[in-house]
């Protein structure tokens, strides 16, 4: 039985890791389960054993790329005792990845395609949403322990901070990576977040931030 469940995960895997690279260099709308099938080496069968279609696999690719950063996110959120810390934590940790994992790259790709359809883009929408409402609950929780500066709704500064990480690793990938991605991300971050607190620089970074207080 553990042998027959080990294999299962090792085909999802090989079907995740085939349907990223097909997604990528061929395009959503152009990819077919077959296609993805074949390079995964396993049966059409099998496909529809861990997916039920082909936006459900895109699902799959995008949670897969962000299961990390929620689980810090998470900890964060309920544990940490500075919740900002620990976000900018997380999200340095995100810059410094991204930049060295070309699947976190192609995947990053995948989700700008604008060919992914309707139900493509609803399943990405869900993730999002999950992932957004983490963020505004780290958010939260700094309002309700009087860390966020007065100017800022929680809301505002789940935004603010969403928006700058999605702005750098667009523009990192556009301009063919002609900057250094998680130095220069570090220090956007770690300025914004001190505009966040209302101070002048965040506190220096006193050991793993993701630890329960």
């Amino acid at each position: 039985m553990r042998r027959t469940k080990e294999e299962s995960e090792l085909t999802r895997t090989a079907i995740l890791d085939a349907a990223e690279r097909i997604f990528c260099e061929q395009g959503y709308a152009v990819a077919t389960i077959d296609g993805v099938s074949r390079a995964a080496g396993v049966t059409r069968g099998a496909f529809y054993w861990h997916f039920k279609d082909k936006a459900d696999l895109l699902g799959a690719l995008y949670a897969r790329s962000l299961l990390p950063q929620e689980q810090i996110l998470t900890t964060a959120a309920e544990m940490c005792s500075d919740p900002l810390r620990s976000l900018l934590d997380a999200g340095v940790a995100s810059l410094r990845e991204f930049e060295v994992d070309e699947g976190k790259q192609r995947m990053f790709r995948i989700m700008s395609d604008l060919t992914i359809g309707c139900e493509g883009r609803a399943n990405l929408a869900r993730i999002d949403a999950e992932l957004d409402a983490l963020i505004l609950r780290v958010m939260t929780r700094a309002e309700d322990e009087g860390m966020l500066h007065d100017d800022f709704s929680a809301a505002d500064a789940a935004v603010f901070v969403s928006v700058t990480i999605g702005g750098l690793l667009h523009q990192w990938l556009r301009s063919g990576k002609t900057f250094p991605l998680a130095a220069r991300g570090e220090t956007l971050l770690r300025r914004h977040v001190a505009m966040l607190r209302g101070t002048d620089r965040d506190p220096p970074r006193a050991g793993p931030a993701t630890e329960p207080a």
